[in-house]
């Protein structure tokens, strides 16, 4: 409640001072005072020519010398006040016709057309020169395109073209692989056919007998050599086993081939050997890792089979 009160006594103590100021000022300042302060006129120096220099006057002498060569003339009345004005507006007009007249400028309105325009110039400038440039790129990008679309088809056709000289090369390798294998280490056999001289079909013979032997009755090793039984694959590279032992025997290894042809897994000692050397099982299994078979698509993903491996004294 105070405060408010005080508030109310400092604006009316503002509005009062003001009021008072304004009061005082139009007393004091705003008013002309009477009579007005009479016009004065301007002393102008007496001769005879619009031209002079220096500020001495000439001398008598040659001012009446001057005077009396002229004709004569009747005396000038004094300028009066009423000629000042006649003399001032010759001067004037002699000054203004000395002076050129000022060009005329440009109304804002104007500049601000040519501006307009001048901006309309530049921006249609400019869009063409972006949309030529769009067309630019875009017909580089085509361009890019097409060659390397022709060199992708370049590069597929060399490509068949290597594959088929690759594959003609590796069939022309595994057929002279399949020739020279039948006489490395003895001639192999498969068990996708009969063989023996009964009616009936199977591979005719004793199991401890040997495939390159034509006797289906006997005893002993026979000859020495080796075999492999792999359902419907033929063999690209049966590897002799190293060794170095006066130890004979035949080792009989279970297989495992993939797809491709590759043996991954071999277990010698299976029924059928006739040593249990482990010298000669692990030859045996070091060579029988080492075989190489066709690939086949069609065949099972892992394939087992056998290799049997005759080994003779040295």
């Amino acid at each position: 409640m105070a405060d408010s009160k005080n508030k109310r006594v400092g604006l009316a103590g503002t509005l009062f001072f003001h009021i008072g100021l304004i009061a005082l000022l139009y007393i004091l300042g705003f008013h002309t005072p009477l009579p007005l302060p009479e016009e004065q006129g301007i002393l102008v120096n007496f001769g005879n020519s619009n031209q002079g220099t220096g500020k001495q006057d000439p001398a008598p002498a040659k001012a009446q010398k001057k005077i009396a060569s002229a004709p004569p003339a009747s005396i000038p009345e004094p300028i009066s006040a009423k000629a000042k004005p006649v003399a001032n507006e010759v001067q004037e007009k002699v000054l203004t016709q000395d002076t050129e007249d000022a060009p005329e400028l440009p109304s804002a309105e104007e500049i601000a057309k040519k501006k307009a325009a001048e901006e309309k110039i530049r921006k249609n400038k400019a869009e063409k020169d972006r949309l030529a440039k769009i067309e630019r790129e875009k017909k580089q990008q085509e361009e890019l395109r097409k060659q390397k679309e022709a060199e992708a088809e370049r590069q597929r056709l060399v490509e068949i073209e290597r594959k088929r000289k690759a594959e003609a090369e590796r069939q022309a390798k595994i057929d002279a692989i399949n020739n020279k294998a039948k006489n490395v280490f003895g001639q192999g056999t498969s068990s996708n056919s009969s063989q023996g001289v009964t009616n009936s079909s199977g591979n005719q013979g004793a199991p401890t007998g040997s495939p390159n032997s034509d006797n289906y009755s006997g005893t002993g090793l026979g000859n020495k050599g080796i075999s492999y039984d792999l359902q419907g694959r033929s063999s690209l590279s049966i590897p002799k086993p190293q060794y170095n032992l006066q130890e004979g025997g035949k080792v009989v290894v279970e297989i495992t081939v993939d797809k491709n042809g590759k043996v991954v897994n071999a277990r010698p000692g299976m029924p059928g050997s006739t040593t249990s050397n482990s010298s000669l099982f692990e030859a045996a299994k070091k060579a029988a890792l080492k075989a190489k078979f066709n690939s086949d698509n069609n065949a099972p993903a892992y394939q087992k089979g056998s290799i049997t491996y005759n080994f003779q004294l040295n």
